[in-house]
C-alpha cells in the first residue's frame, strides 16, 4: 500500500487466501481514518460505518472485550488459520508464492491459447489467479462447463454484464497453484483439452 500510494484495499476472503467466502476484508491507512474522522457529512449506512468498527478494532488492538455486532466467528478462525499457513507454516515464502501464481497462470493461458481459446483481459491486464476464456465462436456454456464438470473441474460462468454469456473463468490460485505435488494445475488442462475436443467432436 504504501509503495503504490494506497489508502484503501478492500478483497474477500475465498480466492487466493483461501478461506470459505463470506469476509469482507478492508485495510485503510492513517490518512484514509484521519479523511472519514473528519469528514463532515454523516454516514448513510450503519453496518458499514467505520464509526461503529473503529472502536471495536482498537479496543481489539488494546485486549478489551468490546461488541458491535455479531462476528461470524468460524469463518474469522479459518482466515486466521489460512494466513498462519500462508505466512508461517507454509514451506515457500511469499515471495515463492506470488511466482508460483505468475507460473500457474502463464501453464492455463498457454494451453488455452493453444486451444485456440481467446482471453477476456489481453496480456498487460490478465490476472494471476483467474484466467477468462471466450467461449469459441457459436459456442456456449453447455458446450463446455458439463464436460469440465464430469471431469471434477468447476469453472465459473462470465460476470461481465454485456458479455457473461460469451465467457467462463478459470480459477487457479491458493493451494491449487502453491502445492504442484497435487497436479491442480495439470489437471485443469488436461481436462479442459479434452473437454474441448469432445465439444468439437459433437458439433463436427
Amino acid at each position: 500500500m504504501d509503495d503504490w500510494g494506497v489508502d484503501i484495499v478492500m478483497t474477500a476472503s475465498q480466492k487466493g487466501l483461501g478461506t470459505p467466502p463470506g469476509l469482507s476484508i478492508l485495510l485503510a491507512s492513517p490518512k484514509a481514518i484521519k479523511v472519514f474522522e473528519t469528514r463532515s457529512a454523516p454516514v448513510t449506512s450503519y453496518y458499514a460505518s467505520w464509526k461503529k468498527w473503529l472502536p471495536i478494532m482498537k479496543a481489539y488492538e488494546s485486549g478489551s472485550p468490546a461488541y458491535f455486532a455479531t462476528p461470524p466467528v468460524n469463518l474469522i478462525y479459518a482466515y486466521h488459520a489460512s494466513l498462519t499457513s500462508i505466512t508461517k507454516s507454509s514451506k515457500v515464502s511469499l515471495e515463492e508464492r506470488f511466482a508460483l501464481h505468475r507460473e500457474a497462470s502463464d501453464r492455463v493461458k498457454h494451453a488455452a491459447t493453444e486451444l485456440g481459446l481467446k482471453q477476456v483481459a489481453g496480456p498487460n491486464n490478465a490476472a494471476n489467479g483467474m484466467t477468462a476464456l471466450y467461449y469459441p465462436e457459436g459456442w456456449a456454456a453447455s458446450d463446455i462447463l458439463p464436460r469440465l464438470g464430469a471431469k471434477d473441474i468447476v469453472v465459473a460462468g462470465g460476470l461481465h454484464k454485456d458479455i457473461k454469456d460469451k465467457y467462463f473463468r478459470i480459477g487457479h490460485m491458493g493451494i491449487t497453484a502453491v502445492e504442484k505435488e497435487r497436479g491442480d494445475v495439470d489437471r485443469i488442462i488436461e481436462s479442459l483439452k479434452a473437454s474441448i475436443t469432445e465439444a468439437k467432436g459433437s458439433k463436427f
